[in-house]
């Protein structure tokens, strides 16, 4: 891509984010375009930089996936692996070796593991995670088809400290992010590193769980801005900041490596995961496919965060923002944002090198 064609792709992603901003669809953003060997725009509003950390939410997964991947790739699980052969703790139990008999990794990374898509573990704060699990599953329907859960990562997180031996943040540093050389991507971020604030309090989580009748008297209060602290419930009350569905702290160049990592990628395993698979419309191994990422795949996180990238027309975008930092609910969803940056990304920047 010449300077030119760099030029308009960055004044395209900047009048985009901030027509956005304007709108009031976040206070701070920053977006990352990329191609498989560098960074080819990177646009920040509000109070962000370019190495600010924001609470990426449920790119946490993608993170979490990737270290499945490379125990696949060292031969010591397969898509096939049975979560009860992963953990075997839960096979002593009888409950949960008729529950989950017939339970695969590869259901847990396509959301087809037929787990509830949330239960808020923090209201049983204090109990083994293994006896709040037997509750949640035996007080809520099994499901059908794709439906996202966030109990099929905390148990892959399990499943990979018990592979690994150590914790979860420490396997994190120790097999993902140094080997790949993401750079800034953390658990329980240094509070002197420049944090992006995430909302104020739980106030969705709070009525989650006052409509489903459960009790919990510990939730921050809503008027406290939350700096370096997961948003998600699960992982700030329940597991302390670390667990395989939520907690990761980075910047925008952390993730756009994390994804050049899959445009670069050779091995079957890893390309396999970016395309929809048949039996999970609309998602990948880990990803999500679909509309809102052209000729390619990405993820969401609820705090305002996205990854897009394509590897076949080598173009992607990371777009973090803090949707729920404001004082009251903010009803702009940033689903809008994120297609009109991908489309964009993708008509100025998508298999740019091939151009005369």
């Amino acid at each position: 891509m010449n300077e030119t064609d760099r030029a308009r792709l960055r004044r395209a992603i900047q009048d985009i984010t901030e027509r956005y901003r304007a709108a009031g669809y976040f206070p701070s953003a920053c977006v990352r375009v990329f191609n498989k060997e560098e960074t080819l725009a990177c646009v920040c509003a509000g109070e962000a930089g370019e190495s600010s950390l924001f609470d990426v939410a449920s790119l946490t997964k993608i993170a979490t996936a990737t270290q499945v991947f490379l125990l696949m790739q060292k031969g010591k699980l397969t898509l096939q692996t049975a979560l009860l052969d992963a953990l075997p703790a839960l096979d002593e139990d009888t409950y949960f070796s008729e529950r989950l008999k017939g339970i695969t990794l590869y259901q847990l990374l396509t959301h087809t593991s037929t787990l509830a898509a949330w239960y808020p573990f923090y209201a049983r704060r204090g109990e083994d995670f293994y006896a709040v699990l037997k509750y949640a599953l035996q007080h809520t329907e099994p499901t059908r088809g794709v439906v996202y859960s966030d109990l099929n990562f905390m148990l892959l997180g399990k499943v990979i400290e018990r592979m690994q031996g150590k914790p979860l943040e420490t396997c994190l540093r120790e097999d993902l992010v140094r080997p790949l050389g993401l750079g800034n991507m953390t658990y329980l971020p240094d509070k002197a590193l420049p944090l992006v604030p995430s909302c104020y309090g739980n106030p969705i989580e709070t009525q989650m769980c006052a409509d489903r009748g459960i009790a919990f008297d510990g939730f921050r209060p809503l008027g406290q801005p939350v700096r370096g602290e997961a948003n998600d419930g699960n992982c700030f009350y329940y597991f302390h900041g670390v667990s395989g569905h939520a907690g990761i702290f980075a910047d925008t160049l952390a993730y756009a490596r994390l994804c050049q990592f899959y445009m670069n990628a050779a091995e079957p395993l890893f390309m396999e995961a970016q395309k929809e698979q048949p039996a999970a419309l609309g998602r990948g191994i880990g990803f999500q496919t679909g509309l809102s990422y052209p000729h390619g795949c990405g993820h969401t996180g609820f705090t305002g965060t996205g990854i897009y990238f394509s590897r076949e027309y080598n173009v992607g975008v990371v777009s973090f923002t803090n949707r729920l930092f404001y004082p009251h609910e903010n009803e702009n969803a940033t689903w809008e944002f994120r297609r009109v940056l991908h489309e964009a990304a993708f008509a100025l920047a998508a298999n740019a090198a091939e151009k005369p």
